[in-house]
């Protein structure tokens, strides 16, 4: 890649990770690569009722997110933990769409800055951006000494939290195009913030 291009590039692309990267929902998919098969199904059986209760929009995405790592990762180990994240990579990977893989990859070529923007952890997350040199905005988690404290580092990446992380980072102003993919109400807020046709929704199969 043309080290010049790169500088003079003034467009930046923000991607949403879960659904318009991947087949799938990563964070559910980490949860059984970290806890394992049983341990999985016994905190998706005693979260049960919240994840009810959020479909019937009694609670928010966050709420039900924040109960379900609390009784997951509490006191884990955090080299244990950390080396879960680098392992789940290639699992990560396989899950991938080729065509949003090969768009990141256009993006990069032609000079953007690119970033991932999702509600997922970074931690795991990290990973998969340093693999394709991209930037990473994600949900963190908090650390105490040499163990996950099971609470939130900051607040969920989701919805209008996208968009105040990502003006937190960037200023928007310098850039003549603002390429943004997402796939759920949670990247509505989001994807307000791309130039004209350049806002994807449901973009890649």
């Amino acid at each position: 890649m043309d080290a010049n291009k790169v500088n003079i590039s003034k467009e930046i692309a923000f991607f949403d990770f879960d659904g318009t990267i991947t087949r799938s929902d990563s964070f559910a998919r980490f949860m059984k690569f970290v806890l394992g098969k049983k341990g999985f199904y016994k905190a998706v059986f005693s979260n049960l009722h919240l994840l009810i209760a959020f479909k019937l929009k009694f609670l928010t995405n966050e709420q039900v997110k924040k109960r379900v790592v609390s009784k997951a990762f509490s006191n884990l180990d955090l080299a244990f933990f950390n080396q879960k994240c680098k392992d789940f990579l290639p699992l990560l990977l396989s899950d991938c769409k080729a065509s949003g893989l090969d768009r990141i990859k256009k993006h990069r070529e032609e000079g953007a800055k690119v970033v991932l923007v999702s509600a997922s952890f970074e931690d795991y997350l990290q990973e998969f951006t340093k693999s394709m040199g991209m930037e990473l905005i994600g949900t963190k988690l908090e650390k105490k000494g040499l163990k996950l404290s099971g609470n939130f580092a900051s607040k969920n990446c989701y919805g209008p939290e996208k968009v105040r992380r990502i003006k937190e980072l960037f200023d928007l102003s310098k850039y003549e195009k603002i390429y943004v993919y997402g796939d759920t109400r949670g990247d509505k807020e989001m994807l307000t913030l791309a130039s004209k046709d350049c806002g994807f929704y449901r973009y890649f199969n």
